[in-house]
């Protein structure tokens, strides 16, 4: 038999080292950062200004092309969904617009809206099979819809002129004519400085924090109400408009479209524009597009090569410079700024006393998870079967038993992703819907993961910001836009998000990315994103698993803190015993998808009836 005696420590003790936050945007970029590529595109306008009319004409399509690049870089490079459909929805949006200009007298700029609407119309249609696939599934079906396109324009030979091409009415706005390459160019210019600010706010707000984290763990962003069907949607639809209008502004320059110059090659060499700026970086497929665009005049004399030099540049690019050109330019200006170790954090991994014992729970002390009869059957076995307990308000109760004993499923059900096939769960006296993560922060439940589930391509702040909810679609994309002009709501959001990270020893490492923590760092990174939004119950899944015995005394004490100080409700699963006994005011043990055994830690590990679940007969250890 084994037993665990709790010893007890001041409540001094429990206190971890804070850090002071920094004087700087922890977001890690300039607050006029959305700004800068607009200058970008001014710079280029402004250099090419006074040469001839040929580097006019490029520098035109080269601005349309660093435009294309952003509205791949929210698809690609954030949201990670693979298209070859670039060069149907750049055509959609030039034959959308001359068709308006020829066919209905539609004025120049309301005829590019129009052209830019009717791309992201077809980029709702490629995105709702998104919602379903990925990988090379989803790139099939890209391709499927290019080719669908570029036939319907091909064969309506009444309506687009078919093989032959449809003739672009010399641009023109209120009678002033924009024929000439440094007028179009000006106008070009202008168009595109005025869009990139908002493609530029999506993918530097929350809007891009957001597909980046379902692009790096869709199953933790559920949990913390983002709707991965609705943001990938509208990242679809949001590129489109964006290349769609790209479309729009080339048509002009090419003076006669048709479907040949849409075709599925066009397609494919877009799709170079992010990969060779940087993925991973918002000034990626700007960069990726006005190099890719620029090179073949540059390189005209070696026309017979390009191809094979372009294919050469993307692979090299891939297998040397992951991040691209982007990602070189900031690695440079940044070469001693990326590194994160373990002797940066703070004191706070210092060694200390094991997890204090609970406190004691007044018996008038409301109920905050009530399972009434939950049960869960796949076939013939019973992974849950008609499971009942209460967890009271402020308690951190623990939930144990042996491999397949119903816990994970259990867990999966109380949190959303699983549906249960009966039974009820009430938060705090509200009935709780089944089978609904997205909805869960409303209500006041979260959620760590077995496996640590950081999204590990953004800063430590956006991970915890992610936390703070209101991760719906509409608010999202409205923050978004509104975030280059924060008010006192927002003021008072990264206060919260800094408090959380100086609460777990974090707030100095704000702007590195997750991905560069250790393993006990990003356990406690899960826990501030957990705890920013001050959910009534948190649900933690094994949160000492895999770190050291140091890692594991310090993270106890800092859950049992949290606890105390904020009286968070805590429901824990953990294998490791002592630390679970350590931890909870009580104890529920399952086995074989039942409850064999609740009560308070001592008395429940001498149970015999958890010996002989552990060991198979009781009473002998």
């Amino acid at each position: 038999m084994f037993s665990f005696k709790r010893k007890s420590t001041q409540r001094g003790s429990l206190a971890l080292p804070l850090t002071r936050e920094r004087r700087v945007d922890a977001r890690g970029f300039s607050r006029w950062a959305w700004l800068a590529p607009s200058m970008v595109v001014l710079a280029v306008l402004l250099v090419t200004a006074r040469l001839g009319s040929y580097p006019q004409y490029v520098a035109s399509l080269v601005i349309s092309a660093m435009l294309t690049g952003t509205g791949l870089t929210l698809l690609v490079g954030y949201a990670r969904c693979i298209s070859l459909a670039t060069g149907a929805v750049l055509a959609l949006g030039a034959y959308g617009s001359v068709l308006l200009i020829t066919a209905a007298g539609v004025p120049l700029l309301p005829a590019m809206l129009g052209g830019a609407l009717l791309a992201g119309l077809g980029g709702f249609v490629l995105g709702v099979p998104a919602v379903r696939f990925r990988g090379h599934n989803l790139a099939m079906i890209t391709l499927v819809f290019q080719s669908v396109v570029i036939i319907l324009i091909r064969e309506s030979t009444g309506l687009t002129g078919g093989a032959g091409g449809l003739t672009v009415p010399a641009p023109s706005i209120a009678g002033i004519s924009l024929s000439g390459d440094l007028a179009y160019l000006v106008f070009t210019a202008v168009v595109v400085a005025l869009v990139l600010v908002l493609p530029m706010a999506l993918l530097l707000g929350r809007f891009g924090r957001n597909l980046r984290a379902v692009s790096g763990n869709e199953v933790a962003a559920q949990a913390f109400g983002i709707s991965v069907p609705h943001h990938l949607v509208a990242a679809f639809v949001c590129s489109s408009l964006i290349i769609g209008l790209s479309g729009a502004l080339q048509a002009p320059v090419f003076r006669v479209i048709d479907p040949d110059t849409f075709g599925i090659n066009t397609s494919i060499s877009t799709l170079a524009y992010p990969i060779v700026g940087g993925m991973g970086s918002a000034w990626g497929g700007l960069a990726g597009g006005a190099v890719m665009r620029a090179l073949p005049e540059v390189l005209r004399g070696l026309a017979d090569y390009l191809e094979l030099f372009f294919a050469s540049l993307v692979l090299v690019t891939v297998l040397f410079f992951p991040g691209g050109i982007a990602g070189q330019l900031f690695r440079l200006r940044h070469r001693h700024g990326d590194q994160v170790t373990r002797e940066s954090v703070p004191s706070a991994a210092s060694p200390v006393a094991r997890p204090a014992a609970g406190k004691e729970l007044p018996d008038t002390a409301g109920i905050a998870l009530s399972i009434d009869g939950v049960g869960k059957q796949y076939g013939a076995l019973k992974a849950v079967d008609d499971v009942s307990f209460q967890v009271r308000e402020g308690e951190i109760r623990g939930l144990m038993g042996p491999n397949g004993a119903g816990k994970t499923t259990l867990f999966n059900i109380v949190s959303g992703f699983v549906e249960g096939d009966r039974g009820a769960i009430r938060l705090h006296g509200e009935t709780l819907p089944s089978g609904s993560p997205v909805t869960r922060m409303s209500h006041g439940l979260t959620r760590t993961f077995q496996h640590v589930a950081v999204f590990g391509e953004i800063s430590v702040y956006d991970n915890v910001a992610i936390g703070l909810g209101g991760n719906g679609i509409a608010p999202v994309l409205l923050g978004s836009l509104l975030d280059p002009f924060p008010g006192g709501d927002a003021r008072r959001e990264r206060a919260r998000i800094m408090a959380a990270l100086d609460s777990v020893g974090l707030a100095h490492l704000a702007r590195a990315k997750a991905r560069q923590l250790s393993l006990g760092d990003q356990r406690r990174l899960e826990i501030a994103r957990a705890i920013v939004s001050r959910p009534r119950l948190l649900l933690l899944d094994e949160p000492v698993s895999g770190v050291s015995e140091e890692e594991t005394g310090q993270l106890g004490l800092l859950l049992r803190r949290i606890n105390r100080e904020q009286g968070i409700t805590m429901l824990l699963v953990e294998h490791n015993i002592g630390f679970l006994a350590g931890m909870s005011d009580h104890i529920t043990v399952m086995a074989a998808g039942r409850v064999v055994c609740e009560g308070e830690p001592a008395s429940v590990i001498d149970d015999p009836a958890v010996q002989e679940v552990y060991f198979g007969k009781a009473g002998d250890a």
